[in-house]
C-alpha cells in the first residue's frame, strides 16, 4: 500500500471561494486510489487542506499524478493556489491499512525527519510499544516518506476532543512509553499540527 499526501495552499482571503468547491475537487482527487481524507489546518499555517488516499501501487499513484501534470486545473482551484505540495509514504511493517470511520474530528499530523538510513531503527522501536500507546487512543498511521530527502515520517493521530489529547499523551508520558524509548535517536525535526475532517471526508 502507498499513500499519498496532498497539501493545498490558498492565497489569502480566498477560503470562501474554495470552500464550495473542495468537495468536487475531493470527489475526483484520486481516480485510480481510493480517497479517504479531506482535513482543513485548525493550528499550524492556516488556510491549507490536506488530501489523503490510498493506492495499491506505485503505478497506480503515477497514473493519478501523470493525469494532473497534464490538467490545467487540476483540482478545479487553480487561481486560488499558493502552492501545491504532494508526498508519497509507505506504512512502518507494523501498521495495518487504513479503514475510513468516525475517528475525530481532530485529527493531529507530527511530522518528524529523520537522519539518513535512520527509519528501520526508528520503526523497530515504535513497533515494540506503538500496542500500548493505542490503548490510550488511536493511531490512524505512521507510515515513511519514499524518496524524500531527507525522510520524514507521518504519524496521523485522531481524537474526539482536544481533552482526550492532552489525557492520552499525558496517561503515555507518565508511563514512561511515549516518545517510544529509542525511537529518538534518529530524529532531527519535529513538527505538529492540528487539522479538521471536513464533512465530506471519509475519514470523520
Amino acid at each position: 500500500m502507498i499513500y499519498d499526501l496532498t497539501e493545498l495552499a490558498l492565497l489569502p482571503n480566498r477560503l470562501g471561494d474554495v470552500l464550495p468547491i473542495l468537495p468536487e475537487t475531493y470527489a475526483r482527487y484520486a481516480p485510480n486510489g481510493t480517497a479517504l481524507g479531506c482535513f482543513a489546518c485548525e493550528f499550524g499555517v492556516l488556510n491549507r487542506f490536506i488530501l489523503l488516499a490510498a493506492y495499491e501501487n506505485a503505478e497506480a499513484l503515477q497514473a493519478d499524478r501523470a493525469r494532473d501534470l497534464e490538467a490545467d486545473d487540476p483540482f478545479g482551484i487553480q487561481k486560488h493556489l499558493g502552492a501545491v505540495v504532494r508526498n508519497a509514504y509507505k506504512p512502518l511493517f507494523f501498521m495495518p491499512p487504513i479503514a475510513p470511520g468516525d475517528f475525530g474530528p481532530f485529527y493531529e499530523f507530527r511530522t518528524y525527519s529523520i537522519a539518513p538510513g535512520g527509519l528501520p531503527e526508528t520503526a523497530e522501536a515504535w513497533s515494540k510499544i506503538v500496542e500500548r500507546r493505542q490503548q490510550m487512543s488511536k493511531l490512524l498511521m505512521v507510515m515513511g516518506s519514499i524518496g524524500d530527502a531527507p525522510t520524514k515520517m507521518v504519524h496521523i493521530w485522531p481524537y474526539k476532543t482536544i481533552e482526550d489529547r492532552m489525557k492520552a499523551r499525558g496517561q503515555a508520558s507518565k508511563e514512561g512509553i511515549w516518545p517510544p524509548p529509542g525511537g529518538s535517536a534518529q530524529l532531527t525535526n519535529l513538527q505538529s499540527e492540528l487539522f479538521v475532517a471536513t464533512g465530506y471526508s471519509d475519514l470523520k
